[in-house]
């Protein structure tokens, strides 16, 4: 309990630090949901499209998984992941205290960016798919629990590397969703819309969305105790 509570102090204290952060996720999360609605009524129009499609949202999708801070726009320049952890070191707070903390933030994140994000994804395309609430819950949480998946890596990669080692880790990213949504559409299937097709049928009760959640809590929990592993012989300096 205490290094809970411990972790919701710094939780706190880190959103405090930079409240244009809301904001700039707010806009982006808009602006990239709505971007996607517009990509997936050109998707009807045109089969080469859709691995384009598939592959703009196994990239986006993890990224509500941060909110739009300075550190996060700057951590090539400054290294600032590293000097935070640095930082933390020196106070100092334990490693699973900033764990938990930083697990906090992406939870808040996702559903803080979640709704603007599945909100301008809904108003512009996918109001006419005509779903329920427990139905459009069911794909959000569906997406949400791939997001957590791949937040995982970002994670390990946040707490363990360089800032340009990040981005190097980041980049090696962009090649396997291609591939990913390139096999998809050979074999005769559209990703997204497959999504869709199950949370329309199951509702809440849909087999892929409780995959992919649990998968993708394991998957972060797993990553997440690596990575505590490994950051506790990490130079900081």
């Amino acid at each position: 309990m205490d290094a809970w509570k411990q972790s919701w102090w710094l939780t706190r204290n880190e959103f405090k630090k930079d409240k244009l952060q809301w904001l700039w996720s707010a806009i982006f999360m808009i602006y990239t949901g709505s971007m996607s609605g517009v990509m997936l009524i050109g998707q009807q129009e045109s089969n080469l499209f859709n691995p384009v499609v598939d592959a703009f949202f196994l990239i986006m999708l993890p990224f509500q998984g941060f909110l739009f801070s300075r550190r996060s726009f700057r951590y090539i320049q400054e290294d600032s992941y590293t000097q935070m952890l640095a930082y933390y070191r020196r106070l100092p707070i334990p490693n699973e205290t900033v764990m938990w903390s930083r697990l906090q933030q992406s939870l808040i994140a996702f559903a803080y960016n979640g709704f603007f994000f599945y909100g301008s994804l809904y108003a512009v395309r996918l109001h006419t798919e005509n779903f329920t609430w427990d139905q459009y819950l069911a794909f959000a949480l569906s997406c949400t629990g791939y997001g957590l998946l791949i937040t995982g890596l970002y994670i390990y990669g946040e707490f363990l590397f360089s800032g340009k080692k990040y981005l190097l880790l980041s980049f090696l990213f962009l090649p396997m969703t291609i591939v990913i949504s390139l096999v998809i559409r050979m074999s005769g299937n559209y990703g997204f819309w497959y999504v869709i097709h199950y949370s329309k049928a199951w509702g809440l009760l849909s087999p892929m969305m409780w995959i992919a959640m649990v998968a993708g809590l394991a998957v972060l929990w797993g990553f997440s105790r690596l990575t505590l592993r490994k950051l506790s012989v990490r130079d900081l300096n």
